[in-house]
């Protein structure tokens, strides 16, 4: 480090800002000449032309991997949004799947730029099960009855495991990491927000299954994800980051967020009517104590965890028989009723009697392929095809659909991720001094918890935006603990 005799340390002067070529800047002046022609003549079409020359200039002044770590953090709050970021014109087009080509696009540049990629420590396991599972999938295109849908769910299973890859390679800086949970945050904010709006003021998104209904004929908040089902398993994966707060950080401002956070998730999960996703919210905060009652490092933290789970108590006990802080309405509380399920499969009646159903056909069908599977995707053809169908196709059992899709192969390998990610964020939870680590991997292995039985309440998982991205961040925690011990 250069300094002076006086013992001062100066830093390096800046580098000067690189110079475009003069091709570039005859291109760009050549486009500044076509837009200003075209806005005289079809006004939209010349600002489309001049942002979209702004835009290239921008990035021609970026470098590749700076451009990356930004679009995964975009990609990830576009995955969440969904289609509710896609013009009418063209609806399949959302933001998230143009951001997703632009960077496989963007992968392809840099590695034939002689860019390297580098797989950090822990993630060569987690990484082998997602690669494995697109592979098997893949294969089982060759025994589909349908391989155009097959093709489909593979190609859709290689999207969003790429987005989880993603999020632990290019953001495993601390300061990607914080902004990258701050994007989540804010995301979840304006979701939330959605929710508040339906349920006070009747104003659904386009994109909402109840849009056009009474809110007396449909109480339920959607926010951004369609039905009532995917904002539940949105909620209960986001509930143990907001739960976990007050356990692991001792800013006053982070405690408070955490409690008010948690108060909000677990309100907007009541107005849902999802009783696995209640189930799953029961799971989290009794293992939430119980993780923390049995380390041995950090036992006085019970003491926190205990108030929380209360405090969550005293929250939604009372609300489920339509009194206390926040009484629901009889809808909801019908809704909510776990002995109602057993009882409408006894009597053949409603939701229970459907899930019922689907499972008795789903491995019905496991044992007619001897294990094998039916091939990625083709399990709702199958089920149309059967002689006694009930009209439901889906199986609303995500454990169950990659069973019935990939065979037992394919769901040893995702069980395989499963735990692996699991024992690597608790185990990060435990052995890290690092609060954030800790913090990452307790709300982590948590929420994995949760949605054991959370991913039974929507139709299907396989885009389902957040489980990809909770399994992005659980990659992470593991990359980041591996980091912290070989510094």
């Amino acid at each position: 480090m250069a300094g002076s005799r006086t013992g001062r340390c100066y830093a390096p002067p800046p580098m000067p800002a690189r110079a475009l070529p003069w091709p570039a800047l005859a291109a760009l002046a050549v486009g500044a000449v076509v837009a200003g022609w075209l806005a005289a003549v079809q006004p939209l079409l010349g600002l489309g032309l001049a942002v979209i020359a702004l835009v290239v200039t921008l990035l021609a002044r970026t470098r590749l991997s700076r451009l990356g770590r930004f679009g995964v953090v975009a990609a990830a709050v576009a995955a969440i949004l969904g289609p509710n970021l896609a013009l009418p014109q063209a609806p399949q087009a959302f933001g998230f799947r143009v951001i997703v080509v632009l960077l496989g696009l963007g992968l392809v540049a840099y590695l034939l730029l002689d860019g390297r990629l580098v797989i950090p420590r822990g993630l060569p396991r987690p990484v082998g099960f997602l690669i494995a599972l697109a592979a098997w999938s893949l294969l089982s295109v060759a025994w589909a009855e349908d391989p155009v849908a097959a093709l489909r769910w593979t190609g859709l299973f290689a999207m969003m495991a790429g987005l989880a890859i993603g999020i632990a390679v290019a953001c495993r800086d601390r300061r990607i990491v914080i902004r990258l949970l701050i994007a989540l945050g804010v995301t979840f904010a304006f979701a939330t927000a959605v929710a508040i709006a339906e349920l006070r003021l009747g104003i659904r998104l386009p994109t909402s299954a109840l849009l056009g209904r009474s809110r007396d004929a449909a109480f339920a908040a959607t926010s951004l994800f369609g039905n009532q089902n995917n904002f539940a398993t949105y909620l209960t994966l986001t509930l143990p980051y907001f739960l976990c707060m007050p356990v692991v950080f001792r800013d006053a401002r982070l405690i408070l967020l955490g409690i008010a956070g948690s108060l909000v998730t677990l309100a907007a999960l009541l107005f849902t009517g999802s009783r696995s996703n209640l189930i799953a919210a029961f799971l989290v905060v009794v293992g939430l104590v119980l993780v923390l009652a049995t380390d041995r490092r950090r036992r006085g933290r019970v003491v926190a965890g205990v108030g929380i789970a209360a405090l969550c108590a005293l929250l939604v006990l009372p609300s489920l028989g339509g009194g206390g802080l926040l009484p629901l309405p009889q809808d909801a509380v019908t809704k909510l009723d776990i002995g109602q399920l057993a009882r409408q499969r006894k009597d053949q009646l409603g939701s229970g009697a459907v899930r019922s159903s689907v499972l008795d056909e789903g491995l019905g069908l496991v044992g007619t392929t001897e294990g094998l599977g039916v091939g990625a995707g083709n399990a709702e053809t199958e089920i149309r095809s059967l002689a006694n169908f009930t009209g439901v196709e889906n199986l609303h059992n995500w454990w169950l659909e990659i069973l019935v899709d990939l065979g037992v192969v394919g769901l040893a390998l995702y069980i395989g991720l499963y735990l692996t990610l699991l024992r690597g964020q608790f185990r990060a939870a435990r052995r890290s001094d690092d609060p954030l680590v800790r913090w990452l991997g307790l709300s982590g292995g948590l929420a994995l918890v949760g949605f054991v039985v959370g991913s039974l309440g929507p139709s299907s998982v396989l885009a389902f935006a957040p489980m990809w991205i909770a399994f992005g961040l659980g990659m992470l925690t593991i990359v980041l603990a591996r980091t912290e011990q070989t510094a």
